[in-house]
């Protein structure tokens, strides 16, 4: 009788390296990875783990035809390997799409995913609570397991992004990198950027911009708030964060926040609301939180993270963090679920 093989839904995605490296690190444990396709549904074993991460990639489709076509075979997909005896998992990286929010259909179809997962795996304690009383499930099912580390993982190209932007090398630079969407608050991020009127201080943003998501009146003429649409691309990623002094996340609504952990794997400091995980993820000596409902919340926390800018530079808090978020104790952790 052959080992478990471990089916990742993703093992890898373009804009996010956390399902390569999760996938990387349990091989580096002697466990055989896969990305799921449907062709592997003729191989599934008793004792096989299909892994899911987003489990929306599966059931949406781009209008309310497909939509209904896929979520129908999700169902049965998801009834088919249970009945083969495989167990599966969720690591629930958010309770909701970011893009659609909470409808009755995700929920239907979240909870039913729920209903035949062997664990759910959060990555920190906060979420425990809403997991529990979204999909009325006990604490039992639930395993906390950190969101690994990006330390090393990049590369750069030697590109100095200061000159590319016209940032001179002594000024502040204050940055949001990541999807730009209204979720992420970037428009408040624009607003407090403005209030500080440093002439000495710059914001710069790189992402994916979402299509719907207006920025320019906001931006207006300003010449130290400099802008790059597009994805940064892996090898481009050391290069953008050499140039900044802080990451500044103003989200919304958010859960986990890979781009927090990336700043952290930088040494760079973060400014972000005390939602979600960010207190979990971030201590005082690698960030500034501040309260969502203080109007004011996001510009005084950005007043004070450059004024502690030689404490964060001292570097201290970093390693410790990142110490706790080694990726081979993460495989551990996760191969012992799987195991169950």
């Amino acid at each position: 009788m052959r080992e478990p093989i471990v089916y990742m839904l993703p093992k890898m995605i373009k804009t996010n390296k956390f399902n390569e490296l999760l996938s990387q690190s349990i091989e580096d444990e002697g466990w055989d990875v896969k990305h799921f396709s449907k062709k592997d549904l003729r191989n599934i074993r008793k004792n096989d783990v299909l892994h899911f991460h987003w489990p929306s990639f599966y059931y949406k489709g781009n209008n309310a035809f497909s939509t209904f076509i896929k979520s129908i075979l999700f169902i049965l997909m998801i009834v088919y390997v249970r009945l083969k005896g495989a167990k599966l998992f969720w690591t629930v990286h958010n309770i909701w799409p970011h893009n659609s929010g909470r409808t009755w259909h995700d929920y239907w179809m979240r909870t039913f995913l729920v209903r035949n997962c062997t664990k759910l795996i959060v990555m920190g304690k906060p979420l425990i609570r809403s997991v529990c009383e979204t999909f009325h499930v006990k604490e039992s099912l639930i395993e906390v397991i950190p969101h690994g580390h990006y330390q090393g993982v990049y590369g750069r190209t030697g590109q100095n992004i200061r000159e590319l932007f016209n940032i001179p090398a002594n000024d502040y630079v204050f940055a949001f990198f990541g999807q730009v969407s209204p979720y992420k608050g970037v428009d408040d991020l624009i607003k407090a950027f403005n209030h500080l009127d440093w002439p000495d201080a710059h914001l710069l943003i790189a992402g994916k911009k979402a299509a719907d998501y207006d920025l320019e009146a906001i931006i207006g003429q300003s010449d130290r708030i400099h802008t790059y649409f597009n994805f940064i691309q892996d090898g481009e990623y050391s290069d953008y964060f050499e140039a900044i002094d802080s990451m500044i996340l103003p989200y919304k609504n958010i859960a986990t926040s890979g781009s927090a952990i990336l700043a952290l794997s930088y040494g760079k400091p973060v400014v972000a609301p005390r939602i979600g995980l960010m207190e979990e993820y971030l201590p005082e000596n690698c960030a500034v939180l501040y309260d969502p409902a203080d109007q004011s919340g996001l510009e005084e926390a950005m007043k004070q993270i450059r004024a502690k800018d030689d404490e964060f530079r001292e570097g201290k808090g970093f390693q410790s963090m990142l110490e706790k978020l080694e990726w081979s104790g993460i495989a551990k952790r996760t191969i012992s679920l799987y195991a169950i």
